[in-house]
């Protein structure tokens, strides 16, 4: 099936026209970009391969091997997060951006049929993103909740339609596990995302120096611009330690 979304562009650009201050992406636009890096940051632990199975639960009792990809895309000067499923049974793929305020979120995803793409509203509560698709047929997702468990190594998805008295019924379950690397619960990663501050399980190497990434969206941003991305990594440890020593000192 051919996507209905359009390919990520490259962020390199982006930054190089953030270093050089033309007035096609200037101060106010790198703002909005790390502004929704930040809000999105709370789904890093999404992010990643996860392979598990899908359970029917509703007009049948259906069982299938599942896997789902997430990975940060950069393009048009903004952040976002796109994800893929396979087999795409309820919805094959969508990208997840900031809503209008904090915590709240918008997916546009793709049904496994050629039809509209489904659009969904929620926020992150609960520690998982609750979105609701208002304008969902009777046969089409209605609900989404979507959370990791076990430390980050489990990843539910819950798929929910809504019946003609407008109660919410599962439809199926989505159960994986990460893929390859298995994370501990800490409160800073071992190896830190030079794009995104998120858990990097890449390596790659740059003039000598070691850095880590976390997807492949990360890793085409580093190789686009490596200096860019590195002097915007260093510029946000800095302030991070900034805040924790002025905590230290309260």
């Amino acid at each position: 099936m051919q996507s209905k979304f359009r390919k990520p562009i490259h962020a390199g650009w982006l930054l190089v026209l953030i270093a050089c201050g033309t007035t096609t992406y200037g101060h106010d636009e790198a703002v909005t970009f790390e502004a929704e890096r930040e809000q999105l940051s709370v789904l890093q632990p999404m992010i990643g391969k996860w392979n598990g199975v899908g359970l029917q639960k509703r007009g049948g009792n259906a069982r299938w091997g599942a896997t789902t990809e997430w990975a940060w895309s950069f393009g048009d000067g903004h952040a976002m997060i796109h994800f893929t499923t396979e087999p795409g049974k309820y919805l094959s793929e969508g990208t997840i951006r900031p809503g209008t305020s904090p915590e709240t979120f918008v997916l546009t995803a793709e049904g496994p049929e050629q039809s509209p793409p489904l659009i969904f509203t929620g926020k992150w509560a609960d520690d998982g993103l609750d979105l609701v698709n208002n304008e969902a047929e009777s046969d089409q997702p209605a609900r989404l909740l979507i959370k990791n468990l076990a430390d980050n190594k489990r990843l539910v998805i819950t798929i929910q339609h809504r019946s003609p008295s407008g109660h919410y019924q599962q439809a199926a379950v989505l159960g994986y596990t990460r893929e390859g690397v298995v994370f501990a619960t800490r409160q800073r990663p071992l190896h830190e995302c030079v794009v995104t501050g998120g858990e990097g399980n890449q390596r790659v190497m740059y003039q000598g120096e070691e850095y880590w990434v976390c997807c492949k969206g990360c890793l085409s941003m580093f190789q686009e611009e490596p200096e860019k991305v590195i002097a915007a990594h260093k510029a946000r440890v800095a302030k991070r330690q900034q805040a924790e020593q002025g905590d230290a000192a309260r």
